[in-house]
């Protein structure tokens, strides 16, 4: 018997079509849930701590949100303040935007502080999120003396005019501003073992410049030398105004003058610093001794 094989006739499907209101529906839920997707996000903070020998400090961080509940594209932001520890000083925690009060649970001497985050689901350092940051500024002004005598000078009648430093002060190029202020304070006495009462002048110098000079009739007396210049204008033309006060221990002595002179100088360049003395000689053992000496320069 021959059998006649049946044509293959391929299997029927159903396809149902949805109804305009139907996929109006479905395409309505993609887009709230892609709408919620996209809200779901929130900013890293992270930053550093460290303790006051710069070493990374190992704490805990409170971020406390605002009393006010808020409504986010998430839904309320109702939680509590989030604690973090920190490792080695380096921490992160994700925080929803809002404003947020940061304290240190562990560290009670130390004021909170507040941060203000934005939305964003990067990570942010801390600092740049801080409302009116602290900064420190050192106030007090310390310079280091431009000079100090380290040995006693000796001016004698003999050698005329000679300086009463033991070295060469001078101040660098650039180095002097409108208000600038170079003192000196020095210390030692007069010789006169002729008792001819010889007279002895003074003299600050900047540079080549003779700022100050006074002159008066001294004794065997001791002496405490304070002197100050201030540089009013620089540049080729600079003005300058100094004066010195001179006081002796010996309560008949003759006062040195302590006027304020003025003088125009070059400040562009490098300049030396200089007090110099000079004694009239009567016995060639007259002179003017030098102590002590400190010149500053504010």
């Amino acid at each position: 018997m021959i059998e006649v094989s049946q044509p293959f006739t391929p299997p029927t499907s159903k396809i149902q079509i949805m109804n305009p209101k139907s996929m109006n529906r479905l395409l309505l839920s993609l887009l709230l849930l892609q709408f919620a997707i996209c809200n779901l996000q929130s900013a890293i903070v992270a930053g550093s701590l460290h303790d006051i020998s710069v070493q990374g400090l190992n704490t805990k961080l409170m971020f406390s949100p605002t009393n006010e509940v808020l409504l986010t594209g998430s839904g309320l932001s109702a939680g509590p303040p989030k604690i973090v520890a920190t490792a080695n000083g380096s921490f992160s925690v994700p925080l929803e935007a809002g404003d947020y009060t940061v304290s240190l649970p562990l560290i009670t001497w130390r004021h909170p502080f507040t941060i203000s985050v934005f939305e964003t689901n990067g990570t942010v350092n801390i600092t740049n999120l801080m409302n009116a940051p602290l900064t420190y500024t050192y106030t007090n002004r310390v310079y280091p003396p431009l000079h100090v005598n380290t040995a006693q000078v000796i001016a004698w009648s003999t050698n005329g005019t000679s300086t009463l430093l033991d070295s060469t002060a001078t101040i660098l190029a650039g180095s002097l501003h409108a208000g600038s202020t170079i003192t000196i304070e020095a210390f030692g006495s007069f010789s006169d073992p002729g008792a001819n009462v010889p007279n002895a002048t003074l003299n600050l110098k900047l540079g080549s410049t003779t700022v100050v000079t006074e002159s008066q009739a001294v004794g065997n007396n001791h002496w405490h030398l304070h002197g100050s210049i201030t540089i009013r204008t620089t540049g080729p033309t600079g003005h300058a105004v100094g004066a010195l006060d001179l006081a002796q221990d010996f309560s008949g002595a003759n006062p040195f003058p302590t006027d304020t002179q003025s003088v125009t100088l070059n400040t562009t360049g490098s300049l030396t610093v200089d007090i110099t003395a000079s004694i009239a000689d009567f016995t060639q053992a007259e002179n003017v001794t030098c102590d002590q000496l400190i010149i500053l320069l504010n």
